[in-house]
């Protein structure tokens, strides 16, 4: 009698909980293209040109509650001539009332890839890029629609991004073999290079 009342219970609770679910808006997207503003690589001199470049990301996510948000980032980030494909853990919280501009707040912390970049490779050496962490803290404003559910959407951000070129030195055969455990295997010595580029980004786009 007790475990039928019981499953009675979770049954009526998880009809509740469905029931309450298909009411509310669970899935959240926001996607937004604009530029990344900032210092280019470091040039042989020592001086950094000024650099302008394309950004590109969306957000799809759920509410925890009504104002906020939480899910996945994958993007697309030009930085001179290297491009990385972001992806992170996303939070998105909003202030204002439905139907009404609203103010809202973001952060994405995770990594980078760099797997567009071709890898250079010859019998002599192999080089290749990593991207590494980033993280952006954003804010912005939302516009509702003139018709359905979805937003305009204007942000600014902060963006950090890691990225590393490896370029190395292949074993040739008959050259004697240093064992190393700091070495890919196959390679004689490796150069590293670590870049951080630090941007300010501004972009547009939807939320729905």
């Amino acid at each position: 009698m007790i475990a039928q009342k019981t499953k009675l219970l979770l049954l009526g609770f998880l009809l509740c909980s469905a029931t309450s679910m298909a009411q509310e808006k669970l899935y959240f997207g926001q996607t937004e293209i604009g530029f990344l503003y900032g210092r280019g690589a470091e040039q042989w001199d020592g001086n950094h040109e000024r650099r302008i470049d394309i950004s590109f990301m969306t957000f799809n996510g759920v509410h925890i509650t009504k104002s906020q948000v939480v899910g996945f980032t994958i993007g697309l980030d030009q930085y001179d001539d290297i491009s990385i494909i972001p992806f992170a853990l996303g939070w998105r919280g909003f202030l204002g009332k439905e139907s009404k501009p609203k103010i809202f707040g973001g952060f994405d912390i995770g990594g980078g890839s760099a797997i567009l970049e071709k890898k250079e490779s010859n019998e002599w050496s192999k080089s290749w890029y990593e991207g590494g962490l980033m993280y952006s803290p954003s804010v912005g404003i939302s516009f509702p629609a003139l018709k359905g559910n979805s937003s305009f959407s204007f942000s600014l951000a902060y963006k950090r991004q890691n990225i590393t070129y490896f370029q190395g030195s292949l074993l040739q055969s008959g050259s004697p073999t240093i064992a190393s455990d700091l070495l890919p295997p196959g390679f004689s010595s490796m150069n590293e290079n670590n870049y951080i580029y630090r941007s300010f980004v501004a972009r547009v786009g939807l939320m729905f």
